[in-house]
């Protein structure tokens, strides 16, 4: 005769699970620290919505058949949430606390008592609005879920951002618990911080670069054109620097450029704004001009302020300001041509004669007659196959070896082929980019299929896709007949859309991505480094790779920021569980500072220059590998 079971049924149900959940954490967690390019802050997202799957369980199978006993066997699933990192309170159907775990305590500063019987309200910061309360609880009424990012106040009073899960408990139909997980970004978000600030602000002299001055530019012409007020920028090049550096060295020439950035904002007003562009080249936005002879004084200021020697261990330096100013005229400039425009009265002063400046005048850069010739020919390379597509193969730098292609799109004119710096803008701002991308997209997947049923190896088409394409309604209809058309595998196609692209329409953006990612489609941000996407963002989007924009690599082996910023974003895209691409590669130096820093993935003159297709074809059969 059997032993009579002296265990409850629900007791042991209980004893099975807080074990379950014990060593189910704690095997996950060991498991991932041998995955790479998985963070803490990653890994503790994932650990967060494991351990809210294990309670849910616990406390549906708890709550059937054996609710009314759940809160004296709670200690029991306490001793197994005792060893997690991330916090967990469980509130009954009216939102009162009802339990949290020691690491809830550990991050908020509460003890447990504290808390107990009361609303999780009390850690409010303030930060958020009723709005934002009230889609959280229509989102766990309709789902039953929510997860997003909340800042809350600890005990003594710091604010501080966590990334929080709730999940509801239902019995018979009817909530009956909450379930938050959540753990604390704080680390995340200085990090984050630090990024934007290496991306946006030059690392020598502290004052923003050209990232930061084009978005405030483009700000400025905004709201001068709704306030009918004025608004110039300054083109600024020191003249004899480079005289500096050869003489005594670049630490002086860094010591030098130092001193006269605070000079130029000392001569500026406090609302305007003063950047580096590279090199001896500085900008300055005014933002509150009443009229041509306020930007003539200021920059009279600055010819002045620069005058002054530099002094450098003993040795005293003497540079000279060449000034170019654009004033900008309400609805006729974009922030390019006025960059331009500055650009051009700052090389007209400096053909003058130095310490002097100039304004811009139309007559020093009038090139309608270049543009229209440029628009036509581009209309005529598009009825009459006058473009031609260049590939430039992608090289792994784990294994030195080819395993994609850009396609690169080059007019052919008189024998010559025009790089696409001299015609991709005139095309968009003529709208004839779309019909371009069209022809690319064809003409490319027609050629990767063909070659695939050659016998060669299939390698990964990248194609760029512009702004203005990319807000079209009709890309993806475009993207899915021209896969049809080809009979190109979609997972063999990568669209390459820029950073800034992205930003301008982001929902959007992610509903078309999400599409294009089911369909099997790779997707990169191209250009990364030089827009605004923020941590929070990235995660929104369904992207498999990272671009690293061209010139942060061609200075990282001699400009600290850049390289600091190159390693930046690298961390910051594994963490994502994003590949990374480094892009105009030309030195055997760069491709070492890549490799060290655990970058995947590069394409450069270093390797190859872009390839007819019959070039590219024999590069292939050649297996040309990259020497590591």
């Amino acid at each position: 005769m059997m032993k009579a079971n002296l265990i409850p049924n629900s007791t042991r149900g209980v004893v099975i699970m807080a074990a379950l959940i014990f060593l189910g954490e704690a095997a996950f967690i060991f498991s991932l620290s041998f995955l790479p390019h998985i963070s803490f802050f990653t890994a503790g997202i994932i650990n967060a919505l494991l351990l809210a799957v294990i309670i849910l369980t616990a406390l549906y199978l708890l709550s059937r058949g054996a609710y009314q006993k759940v809160n004296k066997r709670m200690h029991l699933i306490d001793k197994a949430l005792g060893y997690s990192n991330e916090a967990v309170l469980i509130t009954d159907a009216a939102a009162n606390i009802e339990y949290v775990n020691p690491a809830f305590c550990s991050i908020t500063g509460y003890k447990k008592e504290e808390v107990l019987g009361r609303n999780p309200s009390i850690m409010k910061s303030g930060r958020h609005d009723v709005k934002f309360y009230k889609e959280m609880w229509e989102s766990l009424n309709k789902t039953g879920q929510w997860q997003g990012e909340v800042w809350d106040r600890r005990k003594n009073g710091d604010i501080y951002p966590k990334w929080l899960s709730i999940n509801t408990i239902k019995a018979k139909g009817e909530p009956v618990k909450y379930v938050g997980v959540f753990s604390d970004m704080t680390n995340i978000k200085q990090t984050e911080e630090y990024l934007d600030h290496l991306m946006h602000y030059d690392a020598l002299t502290n004052v923003p670069n050209s990232i930061l001055f084009r978005e405030r530019l483009k700000q400025a012409m905004l709201h001068a054109g709704r306030s009918k007020k004025n608004m110039g920028i300054m083109a600024i090049n020191l003249s004899n620097f480079k005289y500096v550096n050869d003489t005594f060295g670049y630490l002086a020439g860094d010591q030098i450029l130092r001193d006269a950035a605070q000079r130029l904002v000392q001569a500026v007003s406090r609302h305007d704004t003063v950047a580096r562009q590279g090199g001896d080249k500085f900008s300055v936005l005014l933002t509150e001009l009443t009229d041509r002879g306020a930007a003539a004084a200021t920059a009279k200021k600055i010819v002045d302020a620069i005058a002054v020697s530099f002094k450098f261990k003993g040795h005293e330096v003497y540079l000279k300001a060449n000034i170019g100013i654009a004033i900008y005229m309400s609805g006729t400039d974009t922030v390019d041509d006025l960059l331009r425009n500055a650009d051009i009265a700052m090389y007209r002063a400096k053909e003058m004669e130095d310490n002097r400046f100039q304004f811009y005048d139309p007559a020093m850069g009038n090139t309608s007659f270049e543009r229209l010739s440029i628009e036509a020919n581009l209309r005529q390379a598009l009825e009459q196959e006058g473009l031609v597509l260049y590939y430039q193969p992608n090289v792994d730098l784990r294994t030195g070896r080819i395993f994609g292609m850009e396609a690169l799109v080059r007019r052919q004119e008189h024998n010559w082929l025009a790089q696409p710096a001299s015609f991709i803008k005139i095309a968009e701002e003529s709208g004839l980019i779309i019909p371009i991308i069209k022809w690319t997209l064809q003409t490319a997947c027609k050629q990767a299929k063909r070659w695939i049923d050659e016998g060669l190896p299939p390698l990964r088409l990248a194609v760029n896709i512009a702004a203005t394409q990319f807000r079209e309604q009709g890309l993806l209809h475009l993207v899915k007949d021209v896969l049809a058309e080809s009979s190109l595998d979609p997972r063999y196609l990568e669209l390459e859309i820029t950073e800034k692209a992205l930003m301008q329409d982001s929902a959007a953006a992610i509903r078309m991505m999400n599409e294009m990612k089911d369909m099997g489609i790779y997707l990169t941000i191209d250009d990364f480094g030089t827009g605004y996407s923020s941590l929070s963002y990235l995660k929104k989007l369904p992207v498999n790779k990272l671009k690293i924009d061209i010139s942060f690599i061609r200075e990282m082996t001699t400009d600290p920021n850049s390289a600091l910023i190159v390693k930046a974003i690298i961390d910051l895209a594994h963490t994502l569980n994003l590949t990374v691409l480094a892009e105009g590669v030309e030195k055997k130096e760069q491709v070492s500072f890549l490799v060290e820093n655990n970058c995947d993935e590069m394409q450069g003159f270093y390797f190859s220059l872009p390839l007819p297709a019959e070039n590219f074809k024999k590069l292939i059969l050649k297996e040309k590998h990259l020497t590591l």
